[in-house]
């Protein structure tokens, strides 16, 4: 058995332009979702029970439907109810959506890893509820929060693979499109495996480098 690299030299323009389309959805989905669980976080922590309810609800959602499912839902669903979103849309809506879910439950973890001693002390010092998060909780938990937040961050890269079921033209898709046309498996799942593979190397070396970065920070 011989790799032809011909074909690999043929087929990594079209997965690199696949690539473009993968990070895009990631670049824009993945804040979107950090952002979407940092709401849904606090609101989980509130003292009203119908926020409380609101943001369990979603989580829950998120951990027992199957992402594949919920691009399909959204896929098949969304024309029915009369709203028309391009597959491009729909990948960032539910990257985002799905991140969310799973940050919320990781901010969560965090800010319970703080004393709510720290945060009574700081209230009867005078300070409000937004100082007390930017001068106490978060330089706290910015450390713990980098781990899983990167290995999240792969997750959904990763899983942007799923993708391809709406004839985006990411990644995988454009992977599934050179099999078609040369029959060579080995050689461009291969090259699609490095490239996955070498984008979530790099997503890690940056972890490590914030992760140590926060501990000397956090050590003067």
């Amino acid at each position: 058995m011989s790799i032809d690299f011909d074909i690999v030299a043929q087929a990594t323009p079209a997965l690199l332009q696949g690539l473009k389309v993968t990070a895009t959805v990631s670049m824009v989905g993945i804040p979107l979702g950090i952002l979407a669980g940092t709401v849904a976080a606090y609101m989980a922590d509130s003292a009203s029970r119908p926020l409380r309810m609101l943001a369990l609800g979603y989580v829950e959602l998120v951990r027992n439907i199957p992402f594949l499912i919920l691009v399909y839902l959204s896929f098949f669903g969304l024309p029915k109810l009369g709203l028309l979103v391009s597959a491009f849309g729909i990948a960032i809506g539910a990257t985002a959506f799905y991140t969310g879910g799973y940050f919320c439950e990781i901010l969560r973890a965090a800010l319970r890893s703080v004393p709510r001693g720290q945060v009574r002390a700081a209230l009867s010092l005078g300070m409000t509820g937004w100082q007390v998060q930017r001068h106490v909780v978060v330089p706290q938990i910015f450390g713990f929060l980098i781990p899983p937040s990167v290995s999240l961050t792969i997750m959904m890269f990763k899983d942007s693979a799923v993708f391809s079921v709406m004839s985006l033209p990411e990644l995988t898709y454009q992977s599934n499109l050179m099999t078609a046309d040369t029959f060579a498996y080995l050689e461009v799942l291969t090259t699609t495996a490095l490239i996955y593979w070498g984008c979530s190397a790099v997503f890690d070396a940056f972890g490590h480098a914030m992760e140590t970065r926060v501990r000397r920070w956090s050590h003067r």
